[in-house]
């Protein structure tokens, strides 16, 4: 009786889960017709995650695989469709995007002489190293009613970090709603004079007319940043070009939107004041070239593509960032949402 018993439960299992397996076949629509727009969001979908199983696979480095660059033109053309924006398919995606960087950090520690570099949304950046964790330029994206990247999703990336970071006051780069979830923490928010003014004893304003150096103290983690401050400027808005170092003696200068030529004069002489390791640049940098000669890092990172609150004109696809680069001789990398770049050079 017992075995008749289990014979009958493992047929019912059985039955259970084809029907089960059955039902979810269904869902998935096999034809389209007059639905364009779910056609579009589903092909979004697998394209976006069969995407990021390519980048996973051919990770980001210098010597960048064919097929790494396919992925990334693949995401560059999801992104310029502007059928798209806004959609739970692209929300989705970013979403996913973060969500791994926050689990990732959580779980994850460089070692020894290690930091890395996770690109986030825009000009976006965590730097993680075996002491501390560094935001800078972090925005939720969208609009304030509806944001790209959700507060309680970005309020667990914040949790990771230690300190804030903001080059200049353009909402693309300085989002209030985050840097209050830093300060509210108890956490340093970094930014120049002007932005946020008498909203927070823990924001702190750095700027002068000329490059200035502040040890900045993290006391959760008992450690210590030296900041060197460039005064810099986005057209005529001023844009601080913060060289951050770490306890481990890693540098890494984050451009902000430098756009002024008339700063050239001093861009030219960086590497004089500050040996850079990782040079964080908007990919559209005027002057780059005369600017990575005056600032001779070891690596470069780009960032601010693909900024989707712009026409698509202006969203700056990778594969223009890869066309804009080509002259440049130090090693360079892209990334997209999301992925880190481990550097260890010494």
């Amino acid at each position: 009786m017992r075995t008749l018993h289990f014979l009958r439960v493992l047929s019912l299992l059985c039955t259970m889960s084809f029907t089960v397996g059955s039902v979810i076949a269904q869902q998935q629509p096999l034809h389209y017709w007059q639905k364009p727009d779910s056609l579009l969001q589903d092909q979004a979908t697998l394209v976006f995650s069969q995407a990021h199983k390519m980048l996973d696979k051919y990770p980001p480095s210098a010597a960048v695989a064919e097929e790494r660059l396919l992925a990334l033109y693949s995401i560059d053309v999801l992104l310029h469709d502007t059928r798209l924006d806004n959609t739970k398919a692209f929300l989705d995606y970013i979403g996913q995007r973060y969500d791994n960087v926050t689990l990732r950090l959580q779980s994850e520690k460089p070692v020894n002489n290690e930091i890395r570099v996770y690109r986030m949304y825009t000009h976006g950046f965590v730097i993680q190293s075996p002491t501390v964790t560094i935001g800078i330029d972090l925005i939720r994206g969208g609009s304030a009613d509806r944001p790209f990247i959700s507060d309680p999703l970005m309020r667990r990336l914040v949790e990771r970090c230690d300190i804030l970071f903001v080059s200049h006051i353009h909402g693309d780069h300085a989002d209030k709603s985050v840097a209050q979830m830093f300060y509210e923490h108890n956490k340093l928010v970094i930014a120049p004079p002007g932005l946020w003014d008498n909203t927070s004893p823990n924001i702190k304003h750095l700027r002068a007319k000329e490059m200035i150096t502040e040890t900045v103290r993290i006391p959760a983690r008992n450690a210590n940043l030296t900041v060197r401050v460039f005064p810099g400027h986005q057209d005529e808005v001023p844009n601080n070009m913060y060289a951050i170092t770490t306890p481990e003696n890693k540098t890494v200068l984050h451009t902000g939107d430098q756009y002024n030529k008339d700063d050239m004069a001093w861009l030219a002489h960086v590497a004089d004041k500050v040996k850079v390791d990782v040079l964080l640049v908007h990919s559209w940098m005027g002057d780059l070239e005369q600017s990575v000669e005056g600032i001779r890092p070891s690596l470069i990172i780009t960032g601010h593509e693909n900024e989707m609150e712009h026409s698509i004109d202006h969203r700056e696809s990778f594969w223009l960032t890869y066309r804009r680069f080509g002259n440049i001789k130090i090693p360079y990398v892209v990334m997209a949402w999301g992925e880190y770049y481990s550097f260890t050079n010494n």
